[in-house]
């Protein structure tokens, strides 16, 4: 692979997690929010279940009554609705309140069964019986003018805004854009809010599981869901990768792992977003990189591309159109890319586009910030590392993502190799993976990899290469006579990820001496002085690595 482009490996303005205990908490805030009901088709179905949470994180019962919702249009700054809260309205401390349409559960403020607040560019504020604003959420800022119009009270409390179309599709595991957890407010909208499971009236907040490893699906019938996740139209689906299938559009090697793996795609074509049903702060998997041509034909004209994210943070229910790099054409109507994508993680893209020669397979590792635009001109997402896939075979990779909460410092893997960023510790969000297709013909082109990945089980690795129940000497030059060369297990392939190099040193050193799990006897110690020597010569062999 190679390294296309890079920034410093220090970046003090992006994000990260922060500890929850650690966050401010104010008295009463919007809390929680569905604003536009869609499929995947139409913009409305009618909307059948607009609401807005309030939220009171303080100690003691507030009086909200006569407050009121207001919507201001982006477009030029003017106000669009408003919605009073009855006089005397107590809200006690740690409790809800629910403003919505008929129907809606542990609804407080039923306003009618008609649509209720507009969907694109507009500011919600929350205000109190003087009109003071007291809370504020930014949607869909990615709409021209964006923010020009907004007041400095508005963006003192939205930061940046939500950035993409952040809508509940019309399914049976609807989401709300809702804060992580409730009343945690930072003033920056990207950094509090998540597309997170649909929750009027009762508590947002998820489980903390701390580091994500996708579960292991081999059991599973293939085309089962599968289940932790929630998302927007098609929940992750149990695929035999070796198997085209209506889940599975073509043949794949089997992962590293073996088995089963998973694939998270919505096969009528379009956008895919999945999510866990728990915060994290690190993942580990296995993820499968397609870099065949996507087969574009010269001279028609054509442009195709697809783009699939794993991250930590949280993305917008159409995952619409990621281009960090500015790769995708203007000309063809990307523009300003509304991805709505926040936190750290990997994006893999290929575009081909006839129109103007280009042909592009890359692999990059970026910091999303609290959202915003990601082409090079609007500056808000940032590029780690790059690398040009276009010469690679398509294969499966180890991608990795971990954060430090306290410190905001990221670890990333690829493969063998570790990149080391710092970005700032506002985040909290789940794992997420979204998939965009621009693909022909439809809905299921032969070219297409949705997401698809499978877990990363450190427990199979296995430095015992001669076979003999234990780890030793011997074991170590045979992978040092392999290393560079080996492909498999018996050549010194520890983790089993096709190659022979400095990470199965790694689990050579962390095995040592001790007997595999599967042996039945003990293993006979090598002597000491063999192992000194070794030892002794890791150094060099590292600073050749």
């Amino acid at each position: 692979m190679k390294l296309s482009f890079h920034v410093p490996t220090v970046f003090l303005s992006g994000l990260a997690f922060v500890l929850i205990s650690s966050t401010t908490f104010a008295q009463i805030v919007i809390n929680e929010i569905v604003y536009d009901e869609r499929n995947a088709f139409s913009s409305e179905i009618p909307d059948t279940r607009e609401f807005i949470e309030l939220y009171n994180a303080g100690g003691s019962a507030v009086d909200i009554g006569n407050w009121s919702i207001e919507t201001v249009l982006l477009d030029d700054g003017s106000p669009f609705t408003s919605n009073a809260i009855p006089a005397s309205t107590m809200l006690a401390a740690g409790d809800y309140y629910v403003i919505g349409q008929t129907g809606v559960s542990n609804l407080d403020l039923d306003l009618g069964s008609a649509p209720l607040w507009p969907d694109d560019n507009v500011v919600y504020e929350l205000r109190d019986d003087s009109a003071t604003l007291v809370d504020a959420l930014g949607v869909e800022i990615a709409g021209d003018p964006q923010l020009l119009n907004a007041s400095a009270g508005q963006l003192a409390q939205i930061g940046t805004g939500v950035w993409g179309p952040t809508l509940s599709a019309n399914t049976t595991f609807s989401q709300s854009l809702s804060r992580y957890v409730d009343g945690r407010d930072t003033n920056v909208n990207g950094y509090d809010f998540g597309n997170i499971p649909f929750t009027p009236g009762t508590s947002n907040n998820l489980s903390q599981i701390g580091d994500f490893t996708p579960p292991d699906v081999d059991g599973l019938s293939t085309g089962s869901t599968v289940a932790g996740f929630g998302g927007s139209f098609v929940l992750p689906k149990v695929i035999d990768p070796t198997v085209a299938d209506s889940n599975n559009p073509n043949a794949i090697s089997a992962s590293p792992q073996g088995g089963k793996a998973i694939v998270a795609w919505d096969g009528s074509g379009g956008g895919n977003f999945n999510n866990t049903n728990s915060l994290v702060t690190s993942f580990d998997l296995y993820a499968y990189i397609e870099t065949q041509a996507l087969g574009v034909s010269a001279g028609t004209g054509d442009v195709e591309w697809e783009s699939t994210i794993y991250g930590i943070g949280t993305s917008d229910p159409f995952f619409s159109n990621p281009d960090p790099n500015g790769v995708l054409d203007p000309s063809q109507s990307f523009g300003t890319t509304n991805n709505g994508s926040t936190g750290v993680g990997w994006l893999y893209q290929r575009v081909e586009d006839d129109l103007i020669g280009l042909e592009v397979a890359q692999l990059l590792l970026v910091d999303f910030n609290d959202g915003g635009d990601s082409l090079p001109s609007g500056a808000d997402w940032t590029v780690i590392q790059a690398f040009d896939m276009g010469s690679e075979a398509s294969d499966w990779h180890r991608l990795g993502i971990d954060f430090d909460p306290n410190t905001g410092d990221v670890t990333a893997r690829l493969d063998d190799q570790t990149f080391n960023f710092t970005t700032s510790t506002d985040l909290i969000g789940t794992f997420y993976t979204g998939y965009r297709e621009a693909l022909s013909p439809s809905p299921v082109p032969s070219s297409a990899r949705p997401a698809t990945f499978d877990l990363f089980d450190a427990a199979q690795d296995d430095a015992d290469f001669d076979n003999d129940n234990d780890v030793d000497g011997a074991d170590f030059l045979i992978w040092q006579q392999n290393l560079g060369t080996g492909t498999m297990q018996s050549q010194g392939d520890a983790d089993g990820d096709g190659d022979v190099d400095g990470d199965d040193l790694g689990i050579w050193e962390g095995q040592y001496g001790v007997v595999p799990l599967s042996a039945v006897s003990a293993a006979v110690p090598e002597p000491s002085s063999f192992l000194l020597l070794v030892l002794g010569g890791l150094a060099t062999l590292r600073r050749q690595r």
